[in-house]
């Protein structure tokens, strides 16, 4: 994981106002819970929470991919994004020419489809 993706999953934590140790503690206990209904012989619910655990990890997976996508994501010192702020200015070109003389456009003439 590069220190980008590390800072954008340690803002979104903080955000939600939970540190690292609860994560570890809640997917500990999950799978704890998981393993208790598979040796007591309970298929169905075993299988859910299997599933519903696979989904989670790859929807968690799919918002670290789709944040670290964003181009020039800056994350502040209180652990939050910070969007950069576009300036108003407008930069004109100094050497191009000042008005640009419209073109005659013709529709070329094609040939019948048949």
């Amino acid at each position: 994981m590069s220190n980008k993706d590390a800072l954008l999953e340690q803002a979104a934590i903080t955000a939600a106002g939970l540190q690292p140790t609860h994560i570890l503690g809640v997917f500990f206990l999950l799978i704890l819970v998981i393993v208790v209904f598979a040796l007591l012989n309970l298929k169905k619910i075993t299988w859910a929470l299997l599933l519903l655990v696979n989904i989670l990890l790859f929807a968690y997976l799919m918002k670290l991919t789709v944040d670290g996508s964003v181009k020039e994501t800056i994350v502040g010192p209180d652990g939050k994004i910070v969007e950069k702020e576009e300036s108003d200015d407008d930069e004109e070109e100094e050497d191009g020419p000042t008005s640009t003389p419209a073109g005659n456009y013709e529709n070329p003439n094609l040939p019948p489809i048949s």
